[in-house]
């Protein structure tokens, strides 16, 4: 299994690549925005960070449309599916975050590196093989 998950992931080296590069446009966005609204406008973390997130899912929508997959596929029939994936992609988010502030003590920007580090690949396949998909 770890085999083939490795050969999958050569296999799609380039186009994950260029997903990471549109992910890297949205990750300068969710932190950026994450810290502001914390630090700076007072609000909790977990409520910063789902403002972030779903910020940043837009456009990673719209970079990913475009650049990452080329997808020629209807917008009314792409979205509910890509939104799906990242509600489900910020709920593991907020978790992770959760769990690393409150039960590692660690900073929260600390705890969003690791969650979006585990997200990135939960996004990236079930937007390549559902949401690109579907034309």
């Amino acid at each position: 299994m770890i085999k083939t998950t490795l050969r999958h992931l050569y296999d799609n080296r380039y186009l994950l690549a260029r997903y990471a590069t549109a992910g890297l446009a949205s990750a300068v966005l969710d932190f950026s925005v994450l810290f502001i609204l914390t630090d700076f406008g007072g609000f909790h973390y977990l409520i910063s960070a789902s403002i972030a997130f779903a910020l940043a899912a837009t456009l990673n929508y719209w970079i990913n449309r475009h650049w990452t997959f080329k997808s020629s596929g209807q917008r009314r029939k792409q979205l509910p599916v890509f939104f799906i994936i990242a509600v489900l992609g910020l709920i593991l988010n907020n978790n992770i975050i959760y769990m690393s502030v409150e039960q590692l003590g660690w900073h929260y920007l600390l705890g969003k590196v690791l969650a979006a580090a585990i997200v990135l690949f939960w996004n990236f396949f079930g937007n390549k093989y559902l949401t690109f998909r579907i034309k």
